[in-house]
């Protein structure tokens, strides 16, 4: 039951994050690409997206994301602190999606 659970919240994140690209920071930005960059160096595989984060719709960037979360099983201490930054760049970009549904409703 865990698995359904977390395959729904993880289905959530995606759908709640819009088809546009966001207006993040720069700071925002460099967070999200150090995290993917991180994850590439230590698990060895692609995580930064071959599009700027300016242009890139915010749900395919979330749909990388929580794949990459998923599916990425931690073999060290260093992997999962990987991991767990990975989880706060999600929680940022959820934070960016709720912003930008706020500011769009007016």
């Amino acid at each position: 039951m865990p698995e359904v659970i977390t395959t729904l919240a993880a289905e959530r994140l995606i759908r709640r994050a819009p088809d546009h690209p966001l207006a993040l920071g720069a700071d925002d930005q460099a967070y999200l690409l150090s995290c993917l960059r991180e994850i590439e160096r230590s698990f060895g595989v692609s995580a930064v997206p071959d599009l700027p984060l300016t242009v890139l719709p915010g749900r395919s960037l979330m749909r990388r994301l929580v794949g990459l979360h998923r599916t990425l099983r931690p073999a060290d201490a260093e992997q999962r602190t990987t991991l767990g930054r990975l989880a706060g760049a999600i929680l940022l970009l959820d934070t960016a999606c709720a912003l930008d549904h706020d500011l769009k409703r007016g």
